[in-house]
């Protein structure tokens, strides 16, 4: 009988392994067509058109998120429906792809590699272009200080949003269910924002998002612990320490977690005033008590990420090989 959890059903772990070592191989060329870039064409595609519908704008952004997320979900489901009744091979090869779309460990560790190097090799200036392709903040106004912080940062959230999240859908939902999740992600880092235009018609997205990362938020802290006492940087006791006294001071639920969580990893304090879209946000420090970030903890985080995902893959990857068959 197929187990309802891709992970224990057949063929589901093999998928998985494949699909998370593509990722660490081929990374996420900007070459190769993408379906999170086809959803996010969607997304501005048909925003104008939801938003011409006679309803309140709460409204017109729930039933546009539930479209796209349902869309990204059923398209997928066809796909590999389809593919499985022609051939095997194609249905793994294509599940393989969807979940190799939907990971994006090796993407996020080059992008913070190269605001190193640019900060490192070329400067401040060049270093603040790099962090902002992956940051929403300002970036102009940054200090070194400023653009490590940013980058750390990036990688502790998107740890949860780009790794552990779309891999505990695949694992729990297989492709159909991580790619469905990919399309809450763009729809809150397309219009989830808290301004005149998206705080109505983007509020159902940004709570979808909050949703769907409450748990691999969660589990992301356990995962950061383990590595950082691996790595011998903190103990698992002093960044759950961290984590419980400052990890609610993001404005986030999920956020502030993992940031907590490699702050106290790091020995670095994170967050902190900044600006968006020139408007200043009094945000306080997490770990305010760490020292100031240097230039050599972005590789000390890329090391934190790689080891904290590479624990989780492996979790659930010995309990679908070899504990449940």
């Amino acid at each position: 009988m197929m187990s309802p959890l891709f992970f224990m059903s057949r063929g589901g772990p093999w998928i998985l392994a494949l699909a998370v070592i593509a990722d660490f191989v081929i990374g996420d060329s900007e070459r190769l067509p993408h379906p999170v870039r086809l959803i996010g064409r969607a997304v501005s595609f048909f925003e104008l058109y939801f938003r011409r519908i006679g309803a309140p704008q709460l409204l017109q952004g729930a039933l546009f998120a539930l479209l796209i997320t349902g869309v990204a979900w059923l398209a997928v489901y066809l796909v590999l429906d389809l593919l499985g009744q022609i051939s095997k091979a194609a249905y793994w090869l294509a599940s393989t792809v969807f979940v190799y779309y939907s990971v994006s460990l090796r993407c996020l560790a080059d992008e913070a590699a190269a605001v190193r190097a640019a900060l490192g090799e070329r400067g401040l200036d060049a270093g603040r272009a790099r962090v902002s392709r992956i940051v929403g903040r300002d970036t102009a106004g940054l200090d070194e200080t400023g653009v490590i912080m940013a980058a750390i940062e990036s990688v502790a959230e998107n740890m949860v949003d780009g790794v552990i999240s779309p891999f505990f859908y695949a694992a729990v939902g297989g492709p159909a269910f991580s790619m469905c999740y990919k399309a809450v992600s763009t729809l809150d880092s397309m219009i989830g924002y808290k301004n005149s235009l998206y705080s109505m018609f983007g509020r159902w997205a940004a709570r979808m998002d909050d949703v769907a990362n409450y748990i691999p938020a969660r589990l992301s802290v356990l995962l950061i612990a383990a590595a950082s006492s691996v790595l011998g940087y903190a103990s698992c006791k002093d960044v759950l320490r961290v984590v419980a006294a400052d990890g609610r001071m993001h404005e986030s639920p999920n956020s502030g977690l993992p940031e907590a969580a490699f702050a106290a990893s790091l020995g670095v304090r994170l967050s902190g005033p900044a600006s968006y879209g020139g408007r200043y946000a009094d945000r306080p420090f997490i770990n305010s008590s760490g020292r100031a970030a240097g230039i050599g903890d972005i590789g000390r985080a890329v090391r934190l990420l790689y080891l904290g995902s590479i624990l989780f893959f492996a979790l659930w990857l010995f309990i679908g090989f070899f504990l449940c068959r």
